[in-house]
């Protein structure tokens, strides 16, 4: 009797051992397995071969589990007929003694579940959850054996789980990505809830991700707002303009805006100043670079990077140019606004009675992740300007209002048919969307 029962013992805790295996590997972090290979750890290179085969590796454990599970069954069984019924056939009671052989093995089956849920599933799992590294490489090289040993089953269990789930378009765990962006902003956002990162580090990381989603037409300046030269400005003119704006470059254009010849770089035009010589503009214009509106700004800035150029000039699908685009303008979507002493306004400004003046050339989405305004988003335009005038289907005139999805909305500086600035105030009563669009002068 003994020996059935240290046999069963034995098998529990080797279901113990495949048990906190599965929990330990799975949850070892492959950045820390890396670390440690690089060190030169003992069995880190082989717990790094099974993290790459997961589908194998699983199918191992329950081969393990089943083997075990099975062994410690039946022997189970064969203790219940052998100690325990003769006994219970002895109580002078008659459905006990009549029952006795069903009686003893549910007892045996209750009491190996009890001790296999504690100590061969709970105990084990909750130590690998809290040292997943440590036990993952003392398990690893037997696990790699056992694999090796039962190699037959794991291959026929690997292909049937496969060819069962190809059906249901589900991918092998290894095509799989094993960890996607939406798990880690969650991450982040749970760090940052236990304090581990700060809300800084928190919208950097965001941003780095909204970053490959951007096309240049989110970010780039609108021909309206960019500040250029024309080929025949005067010098003293341009001068001015340079002293009062303190940008670096400025687009150049002939006859019309929309017709850009070069930029113009300051540092090449005070060079010239700097030696008196006599100075022609044209002669001073670097070639400027196109791109169209829908280029992702990913793959704008390593083009920009590749060419050792900080500013591009933006067309449209009918090769109209619409804005231009610099270096400043997309690293600004990742760390945020970049102010310096020429910038003198922001786009958002809260006023003492909780309303908003807003600059019009905000792009909806900045108004939204910056500044907490939610106003409707379409396909139909990208500024808070194109929204009103969408919604109004007219260029509107300074002092116009109206109120639309519990904001009240007035025009307050207009720039030629430009709307230039508005005032956004949150009413307390949102009227209702199907009451439309209520204008007042």
């Amino acid at each position: 009797m003994w020996l059935e029962i240290i046999l069963i013992l034995v098998f529990i805790l080797f279901n113990g051992f495949f048990a906190g295996s599965e929990i330990a590997i799975v949850t070892a972090r492959k950045t820390r397995i890396s670390e440690l290979l690089r060190k030169g750890i003992p069995n880190a290179k082989v717990l790094k071969k099974l993290q790459s085969d997961p589908d194998r590796f699983l199918a191992t454990v329950q081969i393990g589990v089943t083997i075990v599970g099975a062994m410690a069954s039946a022997i189970g069984g064969a203790t219940a007929v052998k100690v325990i019924q003769p006994v219970l056939s002895r109580v002078p009671v008659h459905y006990i003694s009549e029952s006795s052989e069903a009686i003893s093995i549910g007892i045996v089956v209750v009491i190996i579940s009890y001790l296999s849920l504690v100590f061969g599933e709970l105990v084990p799992k909750s130590l690998a959850l809290r040292n997943p590294e440590r036990i993952a490489l003392l398990v690893a090289r037997p696990l790699t054996v056992f694999s090796k040993l039962t190699s037959f089953f794991v291959g026929i269990l690997t292909f049937s789980t496969n060819i069962i789930l190809k059906p249901l378009g589900v991918k092998p765990y290894t095509q799989r990505s094993f960890v996607s962006e939406e798990e880690i902003k969650l991450l982040i956002t749970e760090g940052r809830d236990r304090g581990v990162f700060e809300p800084e580090e928190e919208r950097l990381i965001n941003g780095v991700f909204e970053f490959t989603d951007l096309s240049v037409k989110e970010v780039m300046v609108p021909l309206t707002k960019v500040v250029s030269f024309s080929l025949v400005a005067p010098l003293q003119d341009i001068l001015k303009t340079i002293t009062e704006k303190g940008y670096s470059r400025y687009p150049v254009y002939h006859n019309e805006l929309s017709n850009i010849k070069g930029i113009l770089y300051i540092k090449d035009l005070f060079k010239k100043l700097a030696v008196k010589e006599s100075i022609d503009i044209r002669k001073l214009l670097r070639t400027p670079f196109f791109v169209p509106e829908s280029m992702m700004i990913s793959t704008l800035l390593r083009e920009m990077q590749r060419k050792g150029i900080l500013i591009a000039v933006v067309v449209d699908e009918y090769g109209a140019v619409t804005g231009i685009v610099t270096l400043e303008d997309m690293l600004e979507e990742i760390v945020g606004e970049i102010r310096d002493e020429y910038d003198v306004e922001l786009p958002v400004i809260k006023l003492r009675d909780n309303s908003y003046m807003v600059d019009a050339s905000i792009s909806m989405r900045d108004l939204k992740e910056d500044h907490g305004i939610a106003l409707p988003v379409s396909p139909d335009y990208e500024t808070l300007g194109g929204f009103i005038i969408t919604r109004l289907q007219k260029i509107p005139s300074t002092g116009e209002a109206f109120t639309a999805d519990g904001w009240s909305i007035k025009i307050v500086q207009m720039v030629g048919k430009r709307i230039a600035r508005v005032i956004l105030k949150l009413m307390e009563e949102p009227e209702d969307k199907s009451e439309g669009i209520n204008s007042e002068s």
